[in-house]
Protein backbone atom coordinates (compact mmCIF):
# COMPACT_ATOMS: atom_id res chain seq x y z
CA UNK A 1 0.00 0.00 0.00
CA UNK A 2 1.52 3.54 -1.11
CA UNK A 3 1.80 6.25 1.62
CA UNK A 4 1.59 9.97 1.41
CA UNK A 5 2.89 11.81 3.64
CA UNK A 6 0.28 15.02 5.29
CA UNK A 7 2.47 18.05 3.28
CA UNK A 8 1.96 16.27 -0.29
CA UNK A 9 -1.49 15.60 0.91
CA UNK A 10 -1.62 19.21 1.36
CA UNK A 11 0.86 20.70 -1.51
CA UNK A 12 -1.80 18.63 -3.75
CA UNK A 13 -4.62 20.18 -2.43
CA UNK A 14 -3.09 23.72 -2.64
CA UNK A 15 -2.86 22.73 -6.19
CA UNK A 16 -6.09 21.97 -7.04
CA UNK A 17 -7.16 25.47 -5.44
CA UNK A 18 -4.79 27.64 -7.82
CA UNK A 19 -5.98 25.65 -10.59
CA UNK A 20 -9.59 26.52 -10.51
CA UNK A 21 -8.23 29.91 -9.49
CA UNK A 22 -6.75 29.91 -12.65
CA UNK A 23 -9.22 28.83 -14.41
CA UNK A 24 -12.13 31.35 -13.00
CA UNK A 25 -9.80 34.47 -13.16
CA UNK A 26 -9.39 33.88 -16.94
CA UNK A 27 -12.96 33.04 -17.60
CA UNK A 28 -13.83 36.41 -15.72
CA UNK A 29 -11.13 38.40 -17.65
CA UNK A 30 -12.37 36.85 -21.15
CA UNK A 31 -16.14 38.20 -19.97
CA UNK A 32 -14.97 41.68 -19.32
CA UNK A 33 -13.19 41.73 -22.11
CA UNK A 34 -15.91 40.38 -24.51
CA UNK A 35 -18.22 43.49 -22.56
CA UNK A 36 -15.78 45.76 -23.27
CA UNK A 37 -15.55 45.23 -26.79
CA UNK A 38 -19.29 44.69 -26.73
CA UNK A 39 -19.60 48.32 -25.28
CA UNK A 40 -17.08 50.25 -27.08
CA UNK A 41 -17.37 48.38 -30.89
CA UNK A 42 -20.30 48.95 -32.72
CA UNK A 43 -19.79 46.41 -35.41
CA UNK A 44 -18.81 43.51 -32.59
CA UNK A 45 -22.04 44.78 -30.77
CA UNK A 46 -24.23 44.21 -33.89
CA UNK A 47 -22.58 41.04 -35.02
CA UNK A 48 -23.49 39.59 -31.11
CA UNK A 49 -26.86 41.19 -31.30
CA UNK A 50 -28.07 39.62 -34.89
CA UNK A 51 -26.09 36.18 -34.94
CA UNK A 52 -25.56 35.03 -30.58
CA UNK A 53 -28.16 36.78 -28.92
CA UNK A 54 -31.12 37.60 -31.62
CA UNK A 55 -31.62 40.98 -30.72
CA UNK A 56 -31.31 42.58 -33.83
CA UNK A 57 -34.10 40.80 -36.75
CA UNK A 58 -33.43 41.84 -40.63
CA UNK A 59 -36.74 41.95 -42.62
CA UNK A 60 -34.88 38.95 -44.92
CA UNK A 61 -34.79 36.81 -41.95
CA UNK A 62 -38.47 37.46 -40.17
CA UNK A 63 -41.51 35.98 -40.32
CA UNK A 64 -44.19 37.42 -42.61
CA UNK A 65 -47.86 36.84 -43.83
CA UNK A 66 -49.41 38.48 -47.20
CA UNK A 67 -52.53 40.47 -46.16
CA UNK A 68 -54.83 41.87 -48.62
CA UNK A 69 -55.15 45.20 -48.08
CA UNK A 70 -57.98 45.93 -50.32
CA UNK A 71 -60.56 44.09 -48.21
CA UNK A 72 -58.61 44.65 -44.50
CA UNK A 73 -60.28 46.29 -41.73
CA UNK A 74 -58.32 45.98 -38.98
CA UNK A 75 -54.66 44.16 -37.47
CA UNK A 76 -54.34 43.90 -33.97
CA UNK A 77 -51.19 42.84 -31.93
CA UNK A 78 -51.65 40.80 -28.94
CA UNK A 79 -50.59 38.00 -26.34
CA UNK A 80 -47.83 37.33 -28.60
CA UNK A 81 -50.83 36.93 -31.62
CA UNK A 82 -51.62 38.99 -34.95
CA UNK A 83 -55.31 39.40 -35.45
CA UNK A 84 -56.33 40.12 -39.00
CA UNK A 85 -60.04 40.97 -39.97
CA UNK A 86 -61.21 41.14 -43.58
CA UNK A 87 -64.06 40.36 -45.70
CA UNK A 88 -66.37 39.14 -42.90
CA UNK A 89 -63.23 37.04 -40.71
CA UNK A 90 -60.59 37.19 -38.37
CA UNK A 91 -57.70 35.33 -38.87
CA UNK A 92 -55.18 35.01 -35.91
CA UNK A 93 -51.75 34.04 -36.70
CA UNK A 94 -48.76 33.37 -34.01
CA UNK A 95 -45.03 34.81 -33.83
CA UNK A 96 -43.89 32.51 -36.72
CA UNK A 97 -46.18 34.05 -38.70
CA UNK A 98 -48.65 30.49 -38.78
CA UNK A 99 -52.80 31.27 -39.02
CA UNK A 100 -53.88 28.99 -36.15
CA UNK A 101 -57.55 29.98 -35.93
CA UNK A 102 -60.46 31.44 -37.52
CA UNK A 103 -63.57 33.53 -36.74
CA UNK A 104 -66.49 34.46 -38.59
CA UNK A 105 -68.00 37.69 -37.81
CA UNK A 106 -69.13 40.82 -39.65
CA UNK A 107 -68.02 44.34 -38.76
CA UNK A 108 -67.59 47.34 -40.61
CA UNK A 109 -65.62 49.37 -38.76
CA UNK A 110 -63.55 47.08 -36.12
CA UNK A 111 -62.18 48.88 -33.00
CA UNK A 112 -60.47 47.25 -30.65
CA UNK A 113 -58.59 46.13 -27.43
CA UNK A 114 -56.75 43.89 -25.70
CA UNK A 115 -54.89 42.49 -21.82
CA UNK A 116 -53.73 39.14 -21.58
CA UNK A 117 -55.59 36.39 -23.52
CA UNK A 118 -58.36 38.54 -23.80
CA UNK A 119 -59.22 40.57 -27.01
CA UNK A 120 -62.18 42.74 -27.14
CA UNK A 121 -64.41 43.84 -30.61
CA UNK A 122 -66.55 46.11 -31.57
CA UNK A 123 -68.21 47.53 -34.53
CA UNK A 124 -67.84 51.02 -34.32
CA UNK A 125 -70.94 53.47 -35.05
CA UNK A 126 -72.95 50.31 -35.18
CA UNK A 127 -74.65 47.40 -32.40
CA UNK A 128 -72.11 44.48 -32.29
CA UNK A 129 -69.40 43.91 -29.75
CA UNK A 130 -67.86 40.00 -28.94
CA UNK A 131 -65.22 38.91 -26.66
CA UNK A 132 -62.75 36.43 -27.70
CA UNK A 133 -59.91 34.44 -25.71
CA UNK A 134 -56.94 32.42 -26.69
CA UNK A 135 -58.08 32.82 -30.47
CA UNK A 136 -61.55 31.36 -29.48
CA UNK A 137 -64.60 33.04 -29.52
CA UNK A 138 -66.24 33.57 -25.70
CA UNK A 139 -69.86 35.71 -26.75
CA UNK A 140 -71.26 37.92 -28.98
CA UNK A 141 -73.97 39.91 -29.21
CA UNK A 142 -76.00 43.60 -30.81
CA UNK A 143 -76.64 46.12 -28.07
CA UNK A 144 -78.48 49.10 -28.53
CA UNK A 145 -76.81 52.38 -29.81
CA UNK A 146 -73.82 53.02 -31.43
CA UNK A 147 -70.72 51.71 -30.54
CA UNK A 148 -68.00 54.23 -29.90
CA UNK A 149 -65.46 52.85 -27.28
CA UNK A 150 -64.83 49.26 -25.98
CA UNK A 151 -61.93 48.52 -23.33
CA UNK A 152 -61.49 44.94 -21.50
CA UNK A 153 -59.05 43.90 -18.56
CA UNK A 154 -57.20 40.76 -17.91
CA UNK A 155 -60.01 38.85 -16.27
CA UNK A 156 -62.28 39.42 -19.50
CA UNK A 157 -64.52 41.95 -17.93
CA UNK A 158 -65.46 44.63 -21.31
CA UNK A 159 -66.85 47.89 -20.68
CA UNK A 160 -68.69 49.89 -23.95
CA UNK A 161 -69.81 52.93 -24.73
CA UNK A 162 -72.38 54.33 -26.76
CA UNK A 163 -73.74 56.97 -28.65
CA UNK A 164 -77.08 57.69 -30.93
CA UNK A 165 -79.62 57.13 -27.84
CA UNK A 166 -81.46 59.54 -26.16
CA UNK A 167 -78.35 60.16 -23.84
CA UNK A 168 -75.28 61.66 -24.77
CA UNK A 169 -73.50 58.95 -23.70
CA UNK A 170 -74.41 55.17 -22.25
CA UNK A 171 -71.11 53.37 -20.63
CA UNK A 172 -72.04 49.33 -19.98
CA UNK A 173 -69.82 46.57 -18.10
CA UNK A 174 -70.09 43.35 -19.45
CA UNK A 175 -68.67 40.14 -17.06
CA UNK A 176 -66.63 37.18 -19.08
CA UNK A 177 -69.51 35.41 -19.30
CA UNK A 178 -71.07 38.50 -21.46
CA UNK A 179 -73.96 39.43 -18.93
CA UNK A 180 -74.60 43.01 -18.02
CA UNK A 181 -73.62 44.29 -14.40
CA UNK A 182 -74.77 47.82 -14.98
CA UNK A 183 -75.36 51.27 -17.40
CA UNK A 184 -74.27 54.51 -16.67
CA UNK A 185 -76.41 56.90 -18.50
CA UNK A 186 -74.23 60.43 -19.25
CA UNK A 187 -75.02 63.37 -19.98
CA UNK A 188 -71.76 64.06 -21.56
CA UNK A 189 -69.64 62.50 -24.60
CA UNK A 190 -67.29 59.47 -23.44
CA UNK A 191 -63.69 60.14 -25.03
CA UNK A 192 -62.26 56.99 -22.57
CA UNK A 193 -62.69 53.98 -20.32
CA UNK A 194 -60.43 51.23 -18.53
CA UNK A 195 -61.05 48.58 -16.29
CA UNK A 196 -58.86 47.85 -13.54
CA UNK A 197 -57.14 44.43 -13.62
CA UNK A 198 -59.70 43.28 -10.46
CA UNK A 199 -62.67 44.85 -12.10
CA UNK A 200 -63.15 46.90 -9.01
CA UNK A 201 -63.21 50.27 -10.73
CA UNK A 202 -64.48 51.75 -14.26
CA UNK A 203 -62.74 54.67 -15.17
CA UNK A 204 -64.82 57.35 -17.65
CA UNK A 205 -62.94 59.84 -19.25
CA UNK A 206 -65.97 62.70 -20.70
CA UNK A 207 -65.50 65.95 -22.31
CA UNK A 208 -68.33 68.44 -22.18
CA UNK A 209 -69.49 70.16 -25.40
CA UNK A 210 -72.11 72.55 -24.18
CA UNK A 211 -70.06 75.32 -22.44
CA UNK A 212 -68.11 77.83 -24.66
CA UNK A 213 -64.74 76.38 -24.03
CA UNK A 214 -65.42 72.45 -23.91
CA UNK A 215 -63.93 71.07 -20.33
CA UNK A 216 -62.67 67.10 -19.81
CA UNK A 217 -63.76 65.08 -16.49
CA UNK A 218 -62.33 61.91 -15.36
CA UNK A 219 -65.10 59.61 -13.48
CA UNK A 220 -63.38 56.60 -11.20
CA UNK A 221 -66.81 54.25 -10.65
CA UNK A 222 -66.70 51.55 -7.90
CA UNK A 223 -68.29 48.81 -10.20
CA UNK A 224 -69.39 46.70 -6.64
CA UNK A 225 -71.50 50.03 -5.92
CA UNK A 226 -72.28 50.91 -9.64
CA UNK A 227 -74.13 47.14 -9.67
CA UNK A 228 -77.19 48.16 -6.62
CA UNK A 229 -76.80 51.73 -7.77
CA UNK A 230 -74.70 53.42 -10.76
CA UNK A 231 -76.08 56.90 -10.08
CA UNK A 232 -74.27 56.91 -6.72
CA UNK A 233 -70.84 54.46 -7.19
CA UNK A 234 -68.51 57.47 -8.17
CA UNK A 235 -65.00 57.40 -5.79
CA UNK A 236 -63.47 59.83 -6.93
CA UNK A 237 -63.94 63.10 -9.59
CA UNK A 238 -60.83 64.85 -11.46
CA UNK A 239 -61.93 67.61 -13.08
CA UNK A 240 -59.44 69.50 -15.87
CA UNK A 241 -59.00 72.95 -16.61
CA UNK A 242 -60.18 74.83 -19.56
CA UNK A 243 -58.02 73.93 -22.75
CA UNK A 244 -56.40 70.83 -21.18
CA UNK A 245 -56.64 68.03 -23.43
CA UNK A 246 -56.48 64.42 -22.43
CA UNK A 247 -54.96 62.06 -25.06
CA UNK A 248 -55.28 58.61 -23.11
CA UNK A 249 -56.19 56.62 -19.31
CA UNK A 250 -54.68 53.62 -18.12
CA UNK A 251 -54.93 51.44 -15.30
CA UNK A 252 -51.73 50.22 -13.33
CA UNK A 253 -51.14 47.19 -11.86
CA UNK A 254 -51.57 48.73 -8.24
CA UNK A 255 -54.88 49.98 -9.40
CA UNK A 256 -54.08 53.77 -10.31
CA UNK A 257 -54.98 55.83 -13.02
CA UNK A 258 -52.73 57.49 -15.30
CA UNK A 259 -54.07 59.93 -17.08
CA UNK A 260 -52.01 61.59 -19.96
CA UNK A 261 -53.18 65.42 -20.60
CA UNK A 262 -51.12 67.67 -22.99
CA UNK A 263 -49.67 70.05 -20.34
CA UNK A 264 -49.44 66.86 -17.36
CA UNK A 265 -49.56 63.36 -16.61
CA UNK A 266 -52.11 62.92 -13.75
CA UNK A 267 -52.17 59.88 -10.71
CA UNK A 268 -56.16 59.55 -10.17
CA UNK A 269 -57.15 56.64 -7.06
CA UNK A 270 -60.15 56.38 -5.04
CA UNK A 271 -58.73 58.72 -2.36
CA UNK A 272 -56.12 61.29 -4.54
CA UNK A 273 -55.70 62.88 -7.77
CA UNK A 274 -52.17 63.89 -8.29
CA UNK A 275 -49.65 65.51 -11.12
CA UNK A 276 -46.78 63.43 -11.22
CA UNK A 277 -45.13 64.99 -14.20
CA UNK A 278 -45.23 68.26 -15.98
CA UNK A 279 -44.20 68.36 -19.48
CA UNK A 280 -41.95 70.61 -20.84
CA UNK A 281 -40.85 72.47 -24.17
CA UNK A 282 -37.77 69.18 -23.92
CA UNK A 283 -40.95 66.94 -23.97
CA UNK A 284 -41.04 65.04 -26.82
CA UNK A 285 -43.34 62.14 -26.55
CA UNK A 286 -45.22 60.87 -23.20
CA UNK A 287 -47.03 57.24 -23.51
CA UNK A 288 -49.00 55.96 -20.75
CA UNK A 289 -50.35 52.88 -21.80
CA UNK A 290 -48.15 50.37 -19.53
CA UNK A 291 -49.08 47.82 -16.70
CA UNK A 292 -46.70 49.85 -14.21
CA UNK A 293 -44.74 52.82 -15.32
CA UNK A 294 -45.06 55.44 -18.01
CA UNK A 295 -42.51 56.35 -20.74
CA UNK A 296 -41.38 59.64 -21.95
CA UNK A 297 -38.99 60.91 -24.28
CA UNK A 298 -36.81 64.16 -23.49
CA UNK A 299 -35.20 66.15 -26.24
CA UNK A 300 -31.11 66.75 -24.94
CA UNK A 301 -31.05 70.70 -24.41
CA UNK A 302 -27.06 69.96 -24.68
CA UNK A 303 -25.46 68.91 -28.21
CA UNK A 304 -22.39 67.44 -26.30
CA UNK A 305 -24.38 64.30 -25.96
CA UNK A 306 -24.28 62.07 -29.26
CA UNK A 307 -27.87 61.02 -29.01
CA UNK A 308 -30.59 63.39 -29.40
CA UNK A 309 -32.71 62.34 -26.84
CA UNK A 310 -33.38 60.04 -24.02
CA UNK A 311 -36.16 57.56 -23.59
CA UNK A 312 -37.28 57.97 -19.80
CA UNK A 313 -39.50 55.02 -17.82
CA UNK A 314 -40.68 56.23 -14.84
CA UNK A 315 -42.94 54.73 -12.26
CA UNK A 316 -45.68 56.96 -10.26
CA UNK A 317 -43.41 57.23 -6.86
CA UNK A 318 -40.83 59.21 -9.56
CA UNK A 319 -37.95 56.83 -10.01
CA UNK A 320 -36.81 56.15 -13.89
CA UNK A 321 -34.87 54.32 -16.18
CA UNK A 322 -33.01 56.10 -19.20
CA UNK A 323 -31.89 54.55 -22.39
CA UNK A 324 -29.71 56.69 -25.00
CA UNK A 325 -31.61 56.98 -28.24
CA UNK A 326 -29.72 57.35 -31.51
CA UNK A 327 -31.33 58.19 -34.48
CA UNK A 328 -34.36 60.17 -35.80
CA UNK A 329 -37.00 59.14 -33.12
CA UNK A 330 -40.74 59.44 -35.48
CA UNK A 331 -43.00 57.88 -32.95
CA UNK A 332 -43.75 55.48 -29.65
CA UNK A 333 -45.78 52.61 -28.77
CA UNK A 334 -45.72 51.07 -25.24
CA UNK A 335 -47.79 48.31 -24.23
CA UNK A 336 -47.48 46.17 -20.86
CA UNK A 337 -43.83 46.60 -20.30
CA UNK A 338 -42.64 46.89 -23.64
CA UNK A 339 -41.63 50.30 -25.85
CA UNK A 340 -41.40 50.72 -29.05
CA UNK A 341 -39.22 53.17 -30.51
CA UNK A 342 -39.91 54.01 -34.81
CA UNK A 343 -36.85 55.37 -35.55
CA UNK A 344 -37.62 55.59 -39.80
CA UNK A 345 -35.80 52.31 -40.82
CA UNK A 346 -35.51 49.81 -38.24
CA UNK A 347 -37.93 49.56 -34.70
CA UNK A 348 -36.36 49.43 -31.79
CA UNK A 349 -38.11 47.46 -29.23
CA UNK A 350 -37.05 47.55 -24.98
CA UNK A 351 -38.39 45.73 -22.32
CA UNK A 352 -38.09 47.10 -19.21
CA UNK A 353 -38.81 44.41 -17.08
CA UNK A 354 -36.28 42.52 -17.84
CA UNK A 355 -34.18 45.32 -19.47
CA UNK A 356 -33.85 43.96 -22.88
CA UNK A 357 -33.41 45.48 -26.43
CA UNK A 358 -33.95 44.30 -29.60
CA UNK A 359 -34.72 45.83 -32.87
CA UNK A 360 -36.43 45.16 -36.11
CA UNK A 361 -34.46 46.80 -39.00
Amino acid sequence: MKKYSLEKFKEKRKNKKMAKLTIITLIAICILVLVALYMANKNFRSFIDTYILRKEISEENASSITIDTENLSLIYAYDNNLAVYADGNINFYNSRAKQVANIEITLSKPIADSEKKYLALGDYDSQKICLVKDNSLVWQKDIEGKVSKISVNQEGYMAVSVTGTTYESIVMLYNPKGELLFSNYLSTYVIGIDISSDHKYLAIAEIDNSKIAPTTKIELVSTDSAISNAEDATVNLYQAGTNEYLSGIKFQNKGNLLCNFDKYVLKLNDTEAKKIYEISDLTAYVDTNMSSDFARVDKEESSVFKSDYRLKISDSAGKEKVYIIEGNLIDIKTKDNKVALNLGNEVLFINNKRMARKKIC
